[in-house]
């Protein structure tokens, strides 16, 4: 009797729980990758998923047969109710119903209704029994759906030939990093914002024309380190991209490799690629298990309860399952993936010999939370990744996101240095590019696009590329048409390997490749031919001009709107708001004592609510001083009433070590400040 009610809790339990899940997961195994699941990891939670709420549910039921046969059945028709009303909810959501009342509404119908019929009908407590057989081809589905990750593969034997054994090959690809954000009025790099970048471009070949394939992470890497066209299904795993960077050099000389988020490298090459062994990391996983609760509750919970689950958006994909990967780096180390970079020099500077080294970082991808002077700002949840209508909310994001490409700018002047420091400048090809860039525009996604807006498109497919030949002596500017394909069959030239093996991309070390078409691709299967040049990007970075002065150096960054101006100066004194009543700061404990070191929390971006007395004039902001010099803008105050929830980004070169004070001014649309005061 046991086994059949098993069976019965297994047919309900694969409905409710595992097929959501394990279909979502097989559709998207580059969360596997991102989270470096070994293939034992991978078989231990499939099965997890599909055994282990039937088995505690059977349990439970065989418990309580010690309290009688009233009880046992009791518990086993609420036990049946329960699967029964996370079936409805998850066919609502199959369905798209919208809204709390119709999800739960047929949850509680199938939680009466099943119940009922399975107490009374013998037929449907069989039928019940066979429909168990669903659990085996939902495993069979996701043990096909996961044989990448599973099984792995050792990749294929190489038969290059280095030609150059006296240059080593150094990759950085930035994360979620697009080229109009580096730009000056002229077109040429920020040398004031950026100054690494500028460098960079002072001494190497930029690429200004140059473009990703792809619009998301687990396409566009593999196709900068494979040289292949990304495929729409699948995922980044060595298995569907062998022929790589890391095989084809594999054997022939020192490899290394930092993929947070790809698996491209074989074991024998690379041995830190967790997910291609079977060992069982206990954290790891837990952690891998706890996401997975949150993706199901996001999945099948109708919106009142899912407001209650950790957010999951945000990552490669669409696929949320990872997205507080980033949270837990920050936790564990903020400047984990910076960091990464610096290791990735190290590598090399310490080896005398020759080597090729890859650096995937996942910088200035979001959370935007790091300053140029390598500090951690709060978080502000208006600030996601999501482009909301509101245009303050858009650019506070794109403040925070400026910021971060500060961090990326510090990276480079650091690699640099080093490089030069220990005599590997001369003798390395040093290639930087991006995956993909990222969009600000309100209402549109930062990543996903179907061409309809070709400016929104120039903004995610427009990418840096410079590319630092061994002995480069002074830069170049390139406008050939590029793509990240064209990156590993210019290092095979460059290095002058040998090899049979054959790529989708063209070298560009030499002459520009003739009559090329650009064809790209969104991850959700739409294709495009970009054929404009430099100047679109050109365009882009003048839109962004507008949201954002890029003039000044990037504490300019928090000068924004009409009070841009002011914020640098000291405020004069004012008369007393008669408009605001009051005002708080979340914040507020941080400006105590603040430190500068390295990994410190600062409160460069602040939130909080500001009580109006009256409605105010369209035009009008808030100006945030510190110690009496205006630092920041608030302009969600333009035209608002009643109380007013804010975000704001503010110099955060005024936040030197030690106390400070926090007030907040009006201005008015004539240029009229008033003075509120200190936080109350």
């Amino acid at each position: 009797m046991i086994r059949k009610h098993f069976l019965t809790y297994f047919a309900l339990s694969t409905i409710a729980i595992a097929q959501p899940i394990l279909d979502l997961y097989g559709k998207n195994t580059t969360v596997f990758s991102a989270a470096k699941m070994s293939a034992l990891e991978v078989c231990v939670f499939v099965l997890m998923v599909l055994l282990v709420p039937a088995l505690v549910t059977t349990g439970i039921d065989a418990i309580s047969k010690v309290f009688g046969p009233r009880v046992n059945e009791a518990v086993r028709l609420w036990q049946i109710a329960a699967f029964s009303f996370l079936v409805g909810l998850a066919i609502a959501r199959i369905a798209q119903w919208q809204g709390n009342s119709v999800p739960i509404a047929v949850g509680m119908a199938l939680a009466i209704a099943v119940p009922i019929t399975f107490d009374r009908f013998k037929s449907v407590r069989d039928w019940s029994r066979w429909l168990s057989a669903l659990g085996v081809a939902v495993l069979a589905t996701a043990l096909i759906q996961l044989q990448p990750v599973i099984l792995g593969t050792s990749g294929p034997t190489s038969d290059a030939v280095i030609g150059r054994t006296d240059v080593s090959v150094l990759q950085i690809v930035f994360d979620e990093f697009p080229l109009y954000a580096l730009l000056d009025a002229d077109g040429k790099i920020n040398a004031e914002r950026f100054p690494g970048f500028a460098q960079l471009a002072q001494e190497s070949t930029w690429f200004r024309n140059s473009v990703t394939v792809s619009n998301f992470t687990h396409q566009a890497v593999p196709a900068i380190l494979a040289s292949q066209v990304p495929t729409p299904t699948g995922g980044p795993f060595l298995q569907q991209y062998p022929k790589n960077i890391f095989s084809l050099f594999g054997g022939k000389t020192v490899v290394d490799g930092i993929e947070p988020v790809t698996s491209l490298c074989p074991p024998s090459v690379c041995d830190s690629q967790a997910g291609s062994s079977f060992g069982f990391n206990v954290s790891r996983y837990v952690k891998f298990v706890r996401d997975a609760g949150y993706v199901y509750g996001h999945r099948v919970l109708p919106p009142i309860a899912r407001t209650r689950i950790p957010s999951i958006e945000g990552t490669w994909g669409g696929f949320g399952a990872v997205a507080n990967k980033f949270k837990e780096q920050l936790d564990a180390g903020a400047f984990s993936q910076v960091d990464a970079i610096a290791a990735g020099v190290d590598a090399l500077v310490k080896d005398p010999s020759s080597r090729v080294g890859v650096v995937h970082a996942l910088v200035p991808h979001a959370p935007w939370r790091l300053t140029p002077d390598h500090r951690v700002a709060p978080l502000s949840s208006s600030i996601t990744t999501q482009n909301p209508d509101d245009e303050e909310v858009v650019r506070d994001t794109y403040q925070t996101f400026l910021m971060q490409v500060g961090v990326a700018d510090n990276a480079i002047s650091e690699l640099m240095a080093t490089l030069k420091a220990n005599g590997r400048w001369d003798n390395t090809l040093l290639v930087v590019t991006a995956d993909h860039g990222i969009s600000f525009l309100p209402t549109m996604p930062q990543r996903h696009t179907d061409f309809s807006d070709m400016g929104q498109a120039n903004d995610v497919y427009r990418i840096p590329t410079f590319i630092k030949y061994p002995k480069q002596s002074s830069g170049e500017e390139s406008d050939c048409p590029i793509s990240n394909l064209d990156l590993l069959p210019t290092i095979i030239e460059v290095t002058e390997t040998k090899t049979s093996w054959e790529f989708a991309g063209l070298s560009v070390a030499g002459e520009c490749p003739a009559t090329r078409k650009r064809t790209v691709v969104s991850a959700t299967g739409e294709t495009a031919e970009l054929t404009e040049g430099f100047e679109a990007v050109r365009a882009r970075s003048d839109y962004y001009n507008s949201i954002i002065g890029r003039e000044g150096s990037l504490r300019r960054v928090a000068a924004v709107g009409l009070s841009a101006s002011l914020v640098g100066q000291v405020l004069p004194a004012s008369p007393t708001s008669t408009t605001v009543t009051s005002w708080s700061v979340t914040q507020k404990s941080m400006f105590a004592n603040v430190s500068t070191k390295k990994g410190a929390r600062v409160p460069s971006l602040i939130t909080g609510r500001i009580q109006l007395s009256q409605p105010l004039e369209e035009g009008t902001e808030g100006v945030v001083a510190i110690d009496g010099i205006a630092a920041g803008v608030i302009g969600e105050l333009s035209g608002a009433r009643d109380v007013v929830s804010y975000a704001a980004i503010l110099d955060y070169g005024l936040l030197t070590e030690g106390a400070h004070t926090v007030e907040l001014f009006v201005r008015l649309p004539n240029g009229e400040l008033e003075r509120v005061g200190k936080t109350s």
